[in-house]
C-alpha cells in the first residue's frame, strides 16, 4: 500500500472518529430528555400516590367524625339512664359506661387530630411535589426546543459526513476496507494508530493506541511496501506522522 492509500485510510479514520462523536452527541441528547421524561413520570406517579393518600384520610376522618358522633349520642343517652338509675349497682354500672364512652372519644378527638395534621403536611409536600413537576416540565420543553435545533443541525453533519465516509470508502480497497471495518468495531470506531518516536535521536518506536513498542521492521515497511502494518499488540492499523499531516490538509 502506498502513501496515497494511507492517507486515504486515514481519512477514513477521521470521518469515522467524527462521526461517532456526533452519533454519541445525539444520543446523550436524547438520553438527557428520556431523563426528563423518566423524572417527570416519576413525579406524576408521586403527586397521584399522594392525592390518593389524602383522599384515604380524609375518609378516615369522616369516619372518626362519625364514630364520636355516635358516641355523643351514645353519652348523652347513658347520662338520661345515669340520673334514673334506681340502685347504686345500675348507677356504678352506667357511670363506668359514661366513662368509657368519654375515654375512647378522647381517643377519637387524638386521632381526628393526628390525622388532620398528617393531611395538611401531604398538602404541604403536595404543593412542593407539583411546582417541582411544573419546573421539569417547563424544562422539559425549553430541552426540547433547544434538542430540536441542534439534533436537526447534528442530523445534517451526520448525512455530511457519511457521505464522506461513502465517498472515502471509495478511495479503499475491499480488502482494506473490510480490515479497516473489522478493527473499527473491536476499538470502538479506533482503528487506527500513530507511531510515535519518544526520542528522536534513538530508534525506538512506540504505538499510540496501547503505548507498546513495535519493532522497526514495521516502521520500514510503511516507508517501502504496499501493506496494512498492523500493532502486534493492540491490533489496531499503524500510520506515520506524514499521513496525519497529508490528511489533515484535504
Amino acid at each position: 500500500m502506498g502513501s496515497q492509500s494511507l492517507t486515504a485510510l486515514h481519512r477514513l479514520q477521521l470521518a469515522e472518529t467524527k462521526l461517532r462523536g456526533l452519533k454519541d452527541q445525539l444520543r446523550r441528547k436524547d438520553r438527557q430528555l428520556q431523563h426528563h421524561h423518566v423524572r417527570i413520570k416519576q413525579l406524576e406517579d408521586q403527586i397521584t400516590g399522594r392525592r390518593e393518600e389524602i383522599k384515604h384520610r380524609k375518609t378516615q376522618v369522616a369516619q372518626l367524625e362519625l364514630d364520636f358522633k355516635t358516641n355523643e349520642v351514645t353519652i348523652g343517652k347513658v347520662r338520661v339512664q345515669l340520673n334514673a338509675a334506681k340502685n347504686n349497682k345500675e348507677y356504678s354500672a352506667l357511670l363506668t359506661q359514661l366513662n368509657t364512652e368519654r375515654a375512647d372519644n378522647s381517643k377519637l378527638e387524638e386521632k381526628v387530630l393526628e390525622e388532620l395534621t398528617a393531611i395538611d403536611q401531604l398538602k404541604s409536600s403536595l404543593d412542593e411535589m407539583e411546582k417541582t413537576l411544573t419546573a421539569h416540565r417547563n424544562e422539559l420543553s425549553e430541552s426540547e426546543k433547544e434538542s430540536l435545533e441542534s439534533r436537526q443541525y447534528l442530523l445534517q453533519q451526520i448525512q455530511n459526513l457519511e457521505t464522506e465516509h461513502e465517498q472515502v470508502s471509495q478511495e479503499v480497497s475491499h480488502t482494506d476496507l473490510a480490515v479497516f471495518q473489522r478493527i473499527a468495531e473491536a476499538h470502538e470506531g479506533e482503528a487506527m494508530a500513530k507511531i510515535i518516536k519518544p526520542r528522536p535521536r534513538e530508534e525506538e518506536y512506540i504505538c499510540d493506541g496501547c503505548n507498546m513498542s513495535i519493532p522497526t521492521e514495521k516502521v520500514n515497511a510503511l516507508l517501502t511496501r504496499d501493506e496494512i502494518q498492523i500493532c502486534n499488540i493492540c491490533g489496531r492499523i499503524l500510520f506515520l506522522e506524514s499521513v496525519a499531516s497529508d490528511s489533515s490538509k484535504k
